[in-house]
């Protein structure tokens, strides 16, 4: 059985979530400013995230969990 991948922003290895909806690349560190991407972009430079994936999906589904319940 072979499992495709999708390449977004969420499960590459530099890309750090900011909130629910994007977060920064840091595929170039020589800028001094990260460019924002959404956690559906991708781009060609993408590194397998591995576990870090779930981990960061986690973390959306709880803060928009919490965000409903707070609303």
């Amino acid at each position: 059985m072979i499992y495709l991948q999708k390449r977004t922003c969420l499960n590459c290895k530099t890309f750090r979530v900011e909130d629910t909806k994007s977060g920064i690349c840091r595929v170039d560190k020589t800028v001094k400013q990260y460019p924002k991407k959404g956690i559906e972009d991708s781009c060609e430079q993408w590194v397998d995230a591995g576990q870090q994936y779930h981990i960061r999906l986690g973390w959306i589904e709880k803060t928009l969990a919490i965000e409903k319940e707070n609303a």
